[in-house]
């Protein structure tokens, strides 16, 4: 039998050696610990100053259009504005790298533009002009379905753009479309909502209205999307010739190929040619058969609405800040921001 003495030895024993264990883990948890919290900081840091800095490359780029604004009153892709993601920026920051495009949104189609008559949704212009730019615009929609690479057939496009028509008219059931689709629809669906009856607000908000497909609208590995051809500014229907994407200038004319509008891509591209951007009556330069009756509608070379892709990269971290800017009387303005 073990002595009182030599059991309290043992217990001390063991006692002490789970003391020991337990401040050798508590130690490694510390450190442990420790090491995320510094490498959390540090990430912290990273993000804020990426954050400063893609804020920093939108700021830029508005100084850029107002300067532009002041020196010129057309736009056009030979701009400083749309040549700014040629600009080497690293210089700008002791750390990391900076790269900023600004896109125009005046050179795409205004998926607003195909209800101004009965929303009156520009209020200073006649019913009759109204219902002129109304038509215009959803003739160019038809024309950019139809054409390649997009080859909508006559039932598709026809319900597309019926369909949203309804989708942002605010009459509900009076004006209903011949093969549109009003909330009566949308309820029924398995995941049911309401008809808008307003403005689209973004892009993606396609998708909500009957007949428009991902593949259609963000395209597939066989063609490309039609949502870099749309923008939700703007409710004129104007479209900036001098930088519209040659598939939307093809959509501008029952008789425009694709050749031609290839014709205006070089024309307007070529250095030489700068000064004749100024005005719209570039396009009957080269193509004299779009002249009188025949010319093309709608059609400016004045841009007031953009979107600018501000780019920050430090190391192997990035942050992304897209945002809309408005250009009015040489002004600018921030409609919309979003952090990536």
């Amino acid at each position: 039998m073990l002595s009182p003495l030599r059991n309290n030895r043992g217990m001390a024993l063991l006692i002490a050696l789970t003391v020991i264990s337990l401040i050798i883990a508590l130690t490694i948890q510390f450190n442990k610990n420790m090491r995320q919290n510094l490498l959390a900081s540090g990430t912290q840091s990273t993000q804020f100053r990426l954050e400063v800095m893609a804020r920093s490359g939108v700021e830029l780029a508005m100084a850029v259009l107002l300067k532009d604004a002041q020196e010129n009153e057309h736009d056009s892709l030979q701009d400083s504005w749309a040549l700014l993601a040629d600009e080497k920026l690293s210089q700008l920051f002791d750390l990391g790298s900076l790269t900023i495009e600004i896109s125009d949104n005046s050179g795409k189609f205004q998926i607003n533009s195909l209800v101004q008559s009965k929303n009156q949704q520009q209020p200073d212009t006649p019913p009759d002009q109204a219902a002129a730019q109304e038509q215009d615009a959803r003739n160019i929609l038809w024309r950019l379905l139809r054409g390649k690479p997009f080859n909508v057939d006559d039932g598709d496009a026809r319900k597309i753009i019926d369909s949203l028509i309804d989708w942002i008219d605010a009459e509900d059931g009076d004006w209903e479309q011949e093969f549109g689709a009003e909330s009566s629809y949308y309820l029924s669906l398995e995941t049911p909502y309401p008809c808008k009856n307003g403005p689209v607000e973004f892009v993606e908000e396609l998708l909500l209205v009957q007949g428009f497909t991902p593949e259609l609208l963000f395209g597939t590995d066989k063609h490309p999307g039609l949502a870099p051809l749309l923008t939700t500014q703007g409710k004129d229907g104007l479209i900036n010739i001098n930088t519209a994407a040659p598939l939307l200038l093809q959509a501008l004319h029952d008789d425009l190929t694709n050749e031609m509008a290839e014709d205006m891509q070089t024309f307007r591209t070529d250095i030489n040619n700068k000064d004749k951007l100024a005005s719209t009556a570039w396009v009957t330069e080269i193509l004299p058969s779009l002249t009188g009756e025949n010319t093309l509608k709608n059609i400016t070379v004045k841009s007031n609405s953009f979107t600018v892709f501000s780019h920050a990269r430090l190391d192997s971290t990035e942050k992304n800040i897209m945002a809309t800017v408005q250009r009015d009387n040489k002004k600018t303005a921030l409609l919309s921001w979003k952090v990536e």
